[in-house]
C-alpha cells in the first residue's frame, strides 16, 4: 500500500525512489520520462474533480498498457507521472514512446456523455548522459525538458542535453 497510489493503482513517489536507486545502484541504463498533463485543471474546473478523478484513472490504463511489464509507471503529482524504462537508452526509441503516448492521451475521454479533452507534454532523460547516474538530478532534467515542451505548445516531448550550458533550455 505504501508504494502505491490509491486512485490509480500506479507506483508512488516512495515507488519511484526505490526503483531508481536499485537502478542506479546496479547501474542498469535506463530512459526517465515525466509526463504533465495539459489541459487537466480545466478537465476538473469545468467538468469537476470526479472528472479529473476518472481521466487520472484512464491516464493510468493507457501509461500501463502503453509500456512493458519491467517499467516503472507512478503517480508523482495531481497530474505528474514519471515512467522509467530499464535498458532503453536510446534517444529515438525514447521519443518514439513519448509521441505513442502524447497521440493515446490526446484521443477524448468520456465522462457521463461529456468529452475530457487533456494532451500530454514529456521531458527525457537517459542515464546515460550521467556519470555516475544521478535519479534526482536525473528527475530535475526530465523536468526541465517537460516544460521546454510547454513552452513549445505542449501535447509534444523534449529529451534534456546535459551538455548544454544553458541548463533551462532542453
Amino acid at each position: 500500500q505504501a508504494l502505491t497510489d490509491t486512485l490509480t493503482g500506479l507506483g508512488n513517489r516512495r515507488a519511484l525512489a526505490t526503483v531508481l536507486s536499485d537502478l542506479a545502484h546496479h547501474v542498469v541504463p535506463f530512459g526517465l520520462m515525466h509526463l504533465d498533463l495539459d489541459y487537466f485543471k480545466s478537465v476538473n474546473d469545468t467538468l469537476g474533480h470526479a472528472a479529473g478523478d476518472h481521466v487520472l484513472r484512464e491516464v493510468a490504463q493507457i501509461l500501463r498498457r502503453e509500456t512493458r511489464s519491467e517499467d516503472t509507471v507512478a503517480r508523482v503529482g495531481g497530474d505528474e507521472f514519471v515512467v522509467v524504462f530499464p535498458t532503453v537508452v536510446d534517444p529515438a526509441i525514447l521519443e518514439g514512446i513519448a509521441f505513442r503516448l502524447i497521440a493515446e492521451l490526446t484521443k477524448p475521454v468520456l465522462f457521463h456523455g461529456q468529452i475530457c479533452a487533456i494532451s500530454a507534454s514529456i521531458g527525457i532523460t537517459m542515464s546515460t548522459q550521467y556519470d555516475p547516474a544521478e535519479p534526482e538530478r536525473m528527475q530535475n532534467d526530465a523536468d526541465q525538458a517537460l516544460y521546454a515542451s510547454k513552452r513549445a505548445g505542449r501535447g509534444t516531448a523534449r529529451i534534456f542535453h546535459p551538455t548544454n550550458h544553458n541548463r533551462r533550455s532542453a
